[in-house]
């Protein structure tokens, strides 16, 4: 069994590279409620390419960028005929295999492991060209590629940008579950709206992925009015989680593959180390792995 997790939002600046990082790090890592860590692989689908920098030195993912191990290369065959205003499409429906294209972060005898397919900015060529023909091939290119990372992995996590496009088109419609991180200030409420209406307009068939709405960077005491009115509105109530990612600094240092929080030893670290790990027990749980 695998289980394939879009992690997004319609709202931006809701943490949703924080999340990420952290849950598919610890679960690759440690045993999670008294079941042994994953094969985990993360794919940074946002053209920002935050997630690939939290985990890959400069050097390292600049020689990768080159060699064209990225997820651009999951779409189209080339990246030397990138145009910003037309989008090219592949001919050849057929990805290059998981294993080419991934690289390894961590890895554990038992055969836990973490990997990262990295982005790129060249990611924008994509979101930004208008399709002169079908893009049926890039969308078969996705779903091929996604359907062998489950044969390899139990937990597949994609960081996907906070918008409507091809890219989050491909992902939902590929994945079981909606991971969308909530950040509990005004407006939460409305991109909560808009996600679970794309994930409806955008679902292959009958199946949509199962929504799972996480509050991050929540009060370490207490909760906010706004998370309260979230959590009673009938219409998304079924979908939180209870557990919530507070504010600890420690979460968002990342960069270049270290300053991770089970690696810190600064204030609060311990406490922001136990609050991720009640955190990752619910959403392991959640998706049944």
């Amino acid at each position: 069994m695998s289980a394939v997790v879009t992690v997004m939002n319609m709202k931006g600046g809701v943490g949703k590279t924080t999340v990420t990082l952290n849950l598919a790090g610890l679960l690759a890592r440690y045993n999670v409620g008294g079941r042994p860590a994953l094969r985990v692989l993360m794919i940074d689908y946002d053209p920002q390419f935050n997630l690939s920098q939290a985990y890959i030195p400069p050097k390292e993912y600049f020689a990768l960028e080159k060699k064209y191990k990225t997820t651009l290369a999951i779409l189209m065959d080339s990246g030397t005929a990138l145009n910003p205003y037309q989008l090219q499409v592949s001919g050849n429906h057929s990805p290059p295999s998981v294993s080419s294209l991934v690289t390894n972060v961590f890895a554990h005898h038992t055969g836990a492991k973490l990997d990262i397919v990295p982005s790129t900015l060249n990611l924008m060529y994509v979101a930004l060209g208008q399709a002169t023909t079908n893009t049926k091939p890039i969308e078969e290119r996705f779903e091929k590629f996604i359907g062998e990372c489950r044969l390899h992995y139990d937990l597949i996590m994609i960081d996907c940008h906070p918008a409507g496009s091809l890219f989050t088109k491909t992902s939902l419609t590929n994945s079981d579950f909606a991971l969308i991180p909530v950040v509990p200030q005004k407006y939460a409420v409305r991109g909560i709206g808009l996600m679970m209406e794309f994930m409806k307009a955008k679902k292959a068939g009958t199946k949509a992925p199962e929504p799972l709405i996480l509050f991050n960077s929540t009060g370490r005491t207490g909760t906010s009015s706004e998370e309260a009115t979230i959590r009673a509105d009938g219409k998304y109530a079924p979908y939180c989680l209870a557990s919530t990612l507070k504010w600890y600094k420690a979460f968002g240092e990342p960069e270049g593959g270290s300053g991770f929080v089970w690696q810190s030893n600064k204030p609060y670290s311990t406490s922001a180390f136990l609050n991720l790990s009640a955190v990752a027990r619910e959403f392991r749980t959640k998706i049944a792995l």
